[in-house]
């Protein structure tokens, strides 16, 4: 069995909410003026906190601007501020609808920083006054498990973590650790934590389950973790090799008959009992799926019939053979026949079949290879054989996505 040319590769998504803070500092020249204010002020509890932030650390006030956006973004607030000698003249803060208090705060205290440290850069002097200036402001007992002789994003996460338990009146902050099986727990509690929070983004549910989530992350040391994902999975141009019985024409035709109605390029090796399909991963899942699922049904009611059959009078093993060879090919017939009916005019099939038979025609080139069309069969009309396809139901398999336009659930 060869292994397919080109195999479905899983996306992945990193567990820690996503940061921007790059290039978040704008240094103004002595005669350069700010740019227009665009965006709304802080509310009362932010502005004190600014306030309080700039006491602690002897600066000015500057003018605060919030701008909102509206992805989710695990609570990730956003923020940049602009400086002239050192001085913050404007502090502009991005928060995300599953923004809480204490992932805004810690990006007013991360720009605050920057004029704090006189550091443009998020190095060893910035981290160094950003975890000093929050053990100041907010008292060191939240930021003791903090530590600035690391990355930035990970200081960020621990002060950030430091004032959720803070405001919420826990107990502060710390690393915890586990084996394989609690980290898998973990893992599997933050992605249905994510899952919560993107339901329905803004809502009080959604903001505490994106801070717990964030927490965790924290708690734990995933940060820079990456969990495999099948978003997106669906639409990666595959293909996939299925055996069939030798010599058994119905077979491949039946390959051929339920990769056309999902829009699926497929050959036949006669000779090695193989068929090859190529298209979109979900079409192939499906086709595969349902060519398994209609060869066996179709073989249990060949026997059937042939039990039935036998019962009126001897038969010769040639003529058993016969029987059974004219049932299958008409069940495939009326089934195929069927499948054109179910897919009417809808052009999307056609479509489809086009892109993965460019796909296929890409592959066997790069392969230095090529195919063969085959010619057309005649068969011998059989009733029993074309009730038993009719009566093939359209299912959908396990990992085949959705695709309504080519799909139909069968009872």
């Amino acid at each position: 069995m060869p292994l397919p040319w080109v195999p479905p590769e899983p996306g992945a998504e990193g567990l820690a909410a996503p940061g921007d803070r790059e290039g978040d500092v704008h240094l103004l020249a002595e005669a350069e003026d700010l740019p227009e204010s665009v965006g709304e002020g802080g509310e009362e509890w932010l502005l004190d906190a600014l306030v309080a932030l700039c006491a602690t650390a002897g600066l000015p006030v500057p003018e605060l601007v919030l701008q909102p956006i509206d992805r989710p973004r695990r609570g990730f607030c956003a923020g940049r501020v602009w400086m002239r000698d050192g001085r913050p003249l404007r502090i502009l803060l991005r928060p995300a609808p599953n923004s809480d208090p204490a992932e805004i705060l810690a990006t007013l205290a991360h720009e605050v920083a920057h004029p704090v440290s006189r550091a443009a850069d998020h190095g060893p002097a910035f981290r160094q006054g950003l975890l000093d200036l929050c053990r100041r402001a907010w008292g060191p007992v939240w930021f003791a498990s903090a530590d600035a002789r690391g990355s930035y994003r990970e200081l960020d996460r621990w002060i950030a973590t430091g004032l959720r338990a803070r405001l919420a009146d826990r107990e502060p902050p710390r690393p915890r650790t586990g084996d394989e099986g609690q980290t898998a727990k973990i893992v599997a509690r933050i992605r249905k934590l994510h899952a919560l929070a993107d339901h329905r983004p803004g809502s009080p549910e959604a903001i505490t389950a994106a801070g717990r989530a964030n927490d965790l992350v924290t708690l734990y040391g995933l940060g820079g973790y990456q969990v495999q994902i099948d978003a997106g999975i669906d639409e990666q141009m595959v293909d996939r090799w299925v055996v069939l019985k030798r010599r058994a024409v119905w077979n491949r035709q039946l390959g051929h008959a339920v990769a056309r109605f999902f829009g699926v390029f497929s050959l036949a090796m006669a000779r090695d009992g193989r068929m090859h399909f190529f298209g979109r991963h979900a079409d192939v899942v499906a086709t595969v799926y349902l060519v398994e699922i209609c060869r066996d049904k179709i073989l249990r009611a060949c026997d059937a019939h042939v039990v039935r059959w036998k019962i009126a009078e001897p038969r010769t093993p040639g003529e058993t053979r016969s029987e059974r060879t004219v049932f299958c090919d008409n069940a495939v017939f009326a089934f195929s026949q069927k499948l054109l009916e179910l897919r009417g005019e809808d052009p999307a099939p056609e479509q489809a079949l086009q892109e993965a038979t460019d796909f296929a025609a890409d592959e066997h080139q790069r392969r230095g290879k090529g195919w063969r069309r085959g010619r057309a069969r005649s068969i011998t009309r059989h009733e029993a054989g074309q009730a038993a396809g009719r009566s093939l139901d359209v299912l959908r398999g396990v990992g085949a996505g959705r695709s309504p336009r080519r799909l139909t659930d069968g009872e």
